[in-house]
């Protein structure tokens, strides 16, 4: 690049975007890329502090204007069920098409953004989105940069998207509760007005509810039961700590296929169980401290029930780091 006096730039088009920021009262792009300075536009640059303008000469050849880089990195990370904005400050973000949770494959988000001076900057891998919501960022830090990096970066990707949304799809629910004094009707049920409600944002509606006694052949009934109703998933509460008579466990264990884990590091809410039907339903056993406290355990898995993310041992594992939730 080379730099010139803006006085003497009319006729010369600019090569990057030209913000103007009032504090507390503005920030806009009053001069796009590509614009062709002319005598009026003198002035107005001046006000912006800007006394050189810089202009593209023959040896910038194997370097990457920052939008094109910008573009090129969306293309490498942009996935299902989303789109691209407008370009702007040679910036471009990914926005969501869909209610859903967004996916980020970590390793290689941290491998490209290694490279050097190219970055996609991204939520938190398993957050819950909505329709329009900006997933990601994409950019680079100089004006021009190296094409070298953007090809190193294509190798990572290696044509397969770092981003996507997985759409809510799980749409129904049964509940088991269990516990004699609930059943015999000593005390109200009070964890299943709290699961309907924070399911409600994810579009999933109650369609079978069963209350059993502490037995285990009833609990194992009662699940299925909510399951031939057609419950998309199944949440089991009480009966989750590691009394002797809490026996939902052991119900959900005989139940299901396979039991990912009776336990996680995430607090409050550490007693979880997540199994899985052959038919892949999922069963969450849920502990009581969803009664007391928000967010929970619950409230980190429920999205990847309602998206039909399988959810492994190692996930849970990983659970543990940001896991202390307050």
């Amino acid at each position: 690049m080379k730099s010139i006096r803006t006085q003497d730039a009319v006729g010369h088009a600019l090569i990057h975007d030209l913000v103007r920021i009032v504090i507390g009262e503005v920030k806009d792009t009053p001069f796009r890329r590509g614009h062709v300075i002319t005598e009026e536009d003198i002035p107005k640059l001046l006000d912006l502090g800007k006394e050189h303008i810089f202009v593209m000469e023959p040896e910038d050849e194997g370097f990457l204007h920052e939008e094109d880089v910008a573009r090129a990195l969306y293309n490498m990370a942009g996935g299902e069920n989303m789109h691209d904005g407008p370009m702007a400050q040679g910036k471009i973000e990914a926005i969501a098409d869909v209610d859903g949770l967004f996916k980020v494959d970590v390793d290689r988000l941290h491998a490209i953004n290694s490279i050097g001076e190219l970055t996609i900057v991204t939520r938190f891998n398993n957050t819950p989105v909505k329709v329009g919501d900006k997933l990601a960022g994409m950019r680079c830090i100089p004006l021009l940069l190296e094409e070298q990096q953007v090809e190193d970066a294509k190798k990572i990707a290696n044509g397969h998207p770092l981003l996507n949304v997985k759409p809510f799809v799980r749409k129904t629910m049964g509940i088991v509760t269990t516990g004699s004094e609930v059943f015999e009707g000593r005390i109200k049920d009070a964890f299943t007005p709290i699961i309907e409600e924070r399911c409600v944002e994810f579009g999933v509606k109650k369609v079978a509810h069963e209350i059993v006694t502490d037995n285990t052949d009833d609990i194992v009934a009662a699940i299925d039961k909510v399951k031939q109703a057609g419950a998309d998933i199944i949440f089991c509460t009480g009966g989750m700590s590691v009394d002797p008579d809490d026996l939902t466990p052991g119900a959900i264990k005989r139940y299901a296929d396979r039991v990912v884990t009776y336990g996680l590091p995430v607090l409050p809410g550490s007693m979880v169980c997540i199994a899985y039907c052959t038919d892949g339903t999922p069963i969450l056993g849920v502990p009581g401290g969803v009664l007391f406290s928000k967010p929970t355990a619950f409230d980190e898995i429920l999205p990847r029930l309602v998206a039909d993310d399988e959810i492994t041992k190692e996930d849970c594992i990983r659970m543990g780091h940001g896991g202390f939730l307050g």
